[in-house]
């Protein structure tokens, strides 16, 4: 295992929230290398709790969601995530059990709904478009007009909306940008018909409409679709002298964007909801992506020879071939944590009206002393106890604000930094001679005696 912490700077268009989007930032990187895959997936589950463990010290909300690998590769990642509001990532996860996953590998339980079987076995239908990024492709989505969902409880239907980041997982070089894509498609191929050699053979790729029907259009919709020519659409514009190549494909895949209360596929239950997050750290599984082309192998010795022609990959897919060499390639993962998102993420998550709300291991210090004048000798005291040394108890990192001002400008200030706990000496402690402990992430305040004040914050430290 190798890992880093180090400065990483990107290309930022608009960088925007904070230390969300940044044009710097502050990046820990793990990079594993196993002798096969079945070790390197045994690291990657090592990884996946140690980052686990990381988020859970944290004390903060958090979701493992199954991910894309995009152009980092291989066959397996797990995002974590944050919900925020100022989230650019959506995360479908159930309220049920532990299915999450991103919104491009997001699925639904496979059920024919009521109301589809009512109709029988045609089912009205609607199109999507998206064009390639070259212009040469378009992609037609066949959706049924309506699906069913579960909202409050309540069952009923809706208007079928296709999942772009779905199918542009499917189809890398689809454009998403583009909204009108059938009709610049018509026009890329008017302006540009593809050219011919002296024996009249085309020099460029045909023209191709790539048809996904959704697996819920049984075969009666699929031929009644095929024989209106495009469905009625606009295809009888594409210039006659342009050959069109049709492929159709019948998806197993749910291409409808997933709503509030669909179905989880994990469980069943009707209980998927759709939240906006950030994401803090991701976990990949490489297997030879990177080592097969930059053929980085290990050499190994006679007995300890790696017998490579049964080893399966997680997708239970043949992934390594045998060399005849007593080399094999590396099995690799990467994973990383964005450490200043994180600063930004936990403020944004758990702040409130008063100020910030740090987590223990995040705060600045763990605990705060507040005073007014004739109690800065007792503040001291309490000081000395919460810090010092003694069998059975660590030190608690407080500080004692001993600054000239008053005790209600400290105690708004300890709030707006965000300290975990406040101990105040105030009226309370003149009348009674105890300390008033506050702890704002769990919305408690009670009056504790001297000698029980060290375990008292020391309790309370432990579940913040």
């Amino acid at each position: 295992m190798l890992y880093q912490i180090s400065r990483k700077y990107r290309d930022e268009p608009r960088p925007r929230q904070g230390l969300l989007r940044t044009r710097e930032f502050l990046m820990k990187d793990l990079y594993t290398f196993d002798a096969t895959p079945q070790q390197a997936m045994q690291t990657y589950i090592l990884a996946r709790k140690a980052y686990g463990a990381f988020f859970d010290e944290l004390r903060i909300p958090y979701l493992v969601a199954e991910a894309d690998s995009g152009s980092i590769g291989g066959n397996l990642s797990h995002e974590y995530h944050v919900p925020s509001s100022n989230g650019e990532d959506t995360v479908i996860s159930c309220g049920s059990c532990t299915y999450a996953a991103n919104e491009e590998l997001a699925k639904t339980h496979f059920t024919m709904s009521e109301h589809q079987r009512s109709v029988g076995d045609f089912v009205p239908y609607r199109s999507w478009f998206g064009i390639s990024k070259d212009r040469t492709q378009l992609f037609e989505i066949i959706l049924p007009q309506h699906i069913g969902s579960n909202t409050a409880g309540l069952s009923k239907h809706r208007e079928a909306e296709v999942n772009p980041n779905l199918v542009k997982f499917l189809y890398p070089h689809l454009d998403l940008s583009i909204e009108h894509a059938l009709g610049i498609f018509i026009d890329h191929w008017k302006e540009n018909p593809p050219s011919k050699d002296a024996k009249g053979l085309e020099l460029l790729s045909r023209p191709r409409l790539v048809r996904i029907y959704d697996y819920r259009i049984p075969m009666s919709s699929m031929n009644h679709h095929q024989s209106t020519i495009g469905g009625g659409h606009l295809l009888h514009e594409f210039p006659s002298n342009v050959d069109l190549e049709i492929v159709v494909h019948r998806s197993s895949l749910d291409l409808a964007r997933i709503q509030e209360g669909d179905r989880c596929p994990k469980c069943g239950s009707k209980s998927l909801r759709l939240q906006q997050a950030v994401e803090l750290g991701h976990t990949f599984y490489l297997g030879d992506r990177y080592s097969r082309p930059m053929d980085a192998k290990f050499k190994t010795p006679p007995a300890q020879q790696i017998d490579q022609t049964s080893l399966i990959t997680p997708r239970g897919e043949s992934e390594l071939r045998p060399d005849g060499k007593d080399k094999s390639f590396f099995q690799m993962g990467c994973h990383g944590i964005g450490i200043s998102r994180i600063i930004a993420a936990v403020a944004d998550a758990l702040a409130d009206q008063q100020g910030l709300l740090w987590p223990r291991v995040m705060a600045p210090f763990e605990a705060v002393i507040l005073s007014n004048e004739d109690h800065q000798a007792a503040a001291e005291s309490v000081w000395d106890i919460l810090t010092r040394h003694e069998p059975g108890f660590d030190p608690i990192d407080a500080i004692l604000d001993d600054r000239d001002r008053g005790l209600g400008w400290k105690l708004k200030d300890a709030d707006l930094i965000g300290f975990p706990v406040v101990v105040v000496l105030g009226s309370t402690y003149s009348k009674e001679h105890v300390c008033e402990v506050s702890v704002r992430r769990l919305g408690s305040r009670e009056k504790v005696a001297m000698q029980s004040l060290r375990e008292y914050v020391a309790r309370k430290l432990a579940v913040i």
